[in-house]
């Protein structure tokens, strides 16, 4: 059984990252990615993965190498999670963010009022949230642990 996994990033080296330890840790993947908001709402209108993982900080749209500017929104991974429940679509999300906490002033949240938030609005959907920190291996355990978690639901 092939698992088909789309991976929303804007990162080049997180996302290899992602996808070298879901290589190693899953067999049977079949990986896919964004780089935007945009470009995964298009993706998702025609194709049904049976997972997506997604930073949370991503651009409104693909920014080509040599373009300026572009700047992340904080929570322009919320947009897919509106995506999915707009479209009743029951595709797991699992975020990965660099962030320990995301948005300025009154809109900002920490991680765990992250989690807290998605779990709320979202609970077709939110798996999880992972902090990602490269120099150490805590992402990847707790990514993994979810990962598995939700595998076992399908």
């Amino acid at each position: 059984m092939t698992i088909n996994i789309l991976i929303v990033e804007d990162s080049d080296a997180k996302l290899e990252s992602i996808r070298t330890l879901l290589e190693r840790e899953i067999s049977g993947l079949s990986i896919d990615f964004c780089y935007s908001v945009k470009s995964a709402i298009n993706k998702l209108e025609c194709t049904y993965p049976d997972l997506i993982v997604a930073d949370m900080s991503l651009p409104t749209f693909d920014i080509e190498r040599k373009e300026r500017g572009g700047t992340p929104r904080p929570f322009g991974g919320i947009e897919v999670f509106e995506h999915l429940d707009r479209f009743d679509l029951p595709v797991p999300v699992i975020v990965v963010t660099s962030y320990p906490s995301l948005g300025d002033g009154e809109d900002a949240l920490n991680l765990d009022q992250l989690r807290k938030r998605l779990r709320k609005e979202f609970p077709l959907n939110y798996i999880g949230a992972v902090y990602f920190d490269s120099a150490y291996s805590k992402w990847e355990e707790d990514f993994i642990n979810l990962i598995h978690q939700s595998i076992s639901k399908k």
